[in-house]
C-alpha cells in the first residue's frame, strides 16, 4: 500500500523519454512507464502554475492518495505534471479531474499492453 518517490533527474528523464503511455486532461498530464520495480510516483507542480503552497500541498495529497489506490500493486513509474496555471481552484473539480485522468490512463494501458490493473 505504499510507494517510492521518483528521486532525481535520471528517474524523471527515464519516464519522460520512454513512457509506455501518457494521458492529458485540462490541467494535468500523466506519464507512466512499466518497470520491474515497485510503484514509484513523481509530481511536478511548479509555483508558476499553482501559486499558493496550500493548493500545491492539497494536489500532492490528492495525487498521492488516488494513485496509491489505483496503482499500488502495479510495477510502474508514474509522473504527474501540471500543464498550465490553475486559475479556478475548485477542490472537488480538480479531484474528479485527477481521478478521471488516472482511470483513463489505466484504460489506455489495458487496451495497449494487456496490462491488468486491479
Amino acid at each position: 500500500m505504499s510507494y517510492k518517490p521518483l528521486a532525481g533527474k535520471d528517474d524523471f528523464e527515464k519516464v519522460f523519454n520512454s513512457s509506455s503511455q501518457s494521458v492529458s486532461s485540462e490541467n494535468f498530464r500523466a506519464l507512466i512507464l512499466i518497470t520491474n520495480d515497485n510503484f514509484r510516483l513523481g509530481m511536478i507542480l511548479p509555483k508558476k502554475n499553482i501559486k499558493l503552497a496550500v493548493h500545491r500541498n492539497y494536489l500532492k495529497r490528492i495525487i498521492r492518495n488516488l494513485s496509491i489506490d489505483i496503482f499500488s500493486e502495479s510495477k510502474v513509474s508514474l509522473v504527474v505534471v501540471s500543464k498550465k496555471r490553475i486559475l479556478d481552484f475548485k477542490k472537488e473539480k480538480l479531484r474528479r479531474e485527477i481521478k478521471t485522468l488516472f482511470l483513463n490512463l489505466t484504460k489506455k494501458l489495458n487496451e495497449k499492453n494487456n496490462y491488468i490493473f486491479n
